[in-house]
């Protein structure tokens, strides 16, 4: 993260070496009862029948992994959402349910693919100040006081819509084009700058929640824009969301290699293109990790030629400063294609 980090200690009793959310996923993994459910140390995984897999990551899991850091405060430090920092204030605040953001998942009446990262936090993120998504993470904010089940599930079901967004239709334009015509929506009037409520992407989660959610993430008949029509007062929005979401295609796997391997320090890490996916627009994205979960570097651009697309890696730290002795484990991704590997640095 570019700075110390320091085991945080309480005037009662030490605090426990804090652990990563990686580390913790690692740990026995116990079956439980009930199809596609698995539990490790407060994470759950947690399969549905309507095609999405929720990695659910509990209060007291998050607890544990919380790193305290000069002059960040309170650090979450997670591949799937980076170093995320939360205010001290647990003491006064109380997370959402896990089981209600579960029954809202899987209440979703859709038919998709998608797996989805859920972080029920027991402190409150300090830049958003709220419940907030990510690419393929939700990030749900605890309350004051205890939450009602029928906020609850509406705020995780209105994340969920922005997930779906950005894996069925930023990749597609002409998707978005379609629902925006359908919807009634401008382009500008309805961009990123317009107020919260107006915004395309917000009425687009909104829409999501209504037509697909469950009963109680629905419990209120509405919607955020009350300036605008309910989407099921609109002929074919449903039809042409569902068929967006049943075509949900995720990243496909590619092979890849680090040379030399073990390096010291410099390593090229390249990665096959599949003849049949198209990724020669755009930049290669170069992620290395430790083995703890904690992004190490994160190296853009790459060189693409007869099918691969390489980058390198110094073996330094995004703060500039060299990077330990140590096993590494790296994600490489360009356009849809995506590959996992590891490498060993010594020095």
């Amino acid at each position: 993260m570019g700075t110390l980090i320091k085991q945080r200690i309480h005037s009662a009793s030490p605090r426990p070496h804090p652990a990563s959310l990686a580390q913790l996923a690692l740990l026995t993994i116990v079956l439980v009862s009930g199809p596609g459910a698995r539990v490790a140390e407060g994470m759950e995984v947690q399969s549905f029948a309507n095609g999405i897999t929720a990695h659910i990551h509990s209060p007291a899991e998050i607890s544990a992994a919380l790193e305290y850091s000069d002059p960040e405060g309170l650090v979450l430090d997670h591949p799937a959402v980076g170093c995320l920092a939360l205010r001290d204030d647990a003491a006064i605040r109380t997370p959402f349910d896990p089981s209600v953001v579960r029954m809202a998942l899987a209440a979703l009446e859709v038919d998709t693919d998608l797996t989805v990262e859920v972080f029920v936090l027991p402190n409150t993120p300090v830049e958003a100040g709220g419940s907030f998504s990510r690419r393929g993470a939700i990030l749900l904010s605890p309350g004051t006081a205890a939450i009602e089940p029928s906020i609850q599930a509406n705020i995780t079901t209105h994340e969920m819509g922005h997930i779906l967004t950005w894996a069925c239709m930023d990749r597609f334009p002409g998707r978005w084009e379609a629902y925006m015509e359908l919807r009634g929506l401008d382009p500008v009037v309805n961009g990123p700058t317009a107020r919260h409520a107006d915004r395309a992407r917000e009425i687009l989660a909104e829409d999501i929640r209504f037509l697909f959610g469950g009963p109680l993430a629905v419990a209120g008949g509405n919607i955020e824009n009350h300036d605008l029509m309910t989407p099921n007062r609109i002929d074919g929005l449903r039809d042409l969301l569902a068929g967006y979401f049943a075509d949900a295609r995720g990243p496909v796997a590619a092979g890849s290699s680090a040379f030399p391997n073990p390096c010291n320090p410099l390593t090229t890490i390249e990665m096959v293109l599949p003849d049949d996916v198209s990724a020669s627009t755009g930049q290669a994205r170069l992620e290395i990790f430790d083995l703890r979960g904690g992004r190490v570097r994160t190296v853009t651009g790459g060189y693409q030629a007869n099918g691969r697309v390489s980058l390198r890696w110094d073996g330094t730290t995004d703060g500039g400063s060299a990077a330990a002795s140590g096993r590494y484990l790296y994600v490489m991704h360009m356009g849809e294609v995506l590959s996992r590997g590891a490498v060993v640095l010594v020095r």
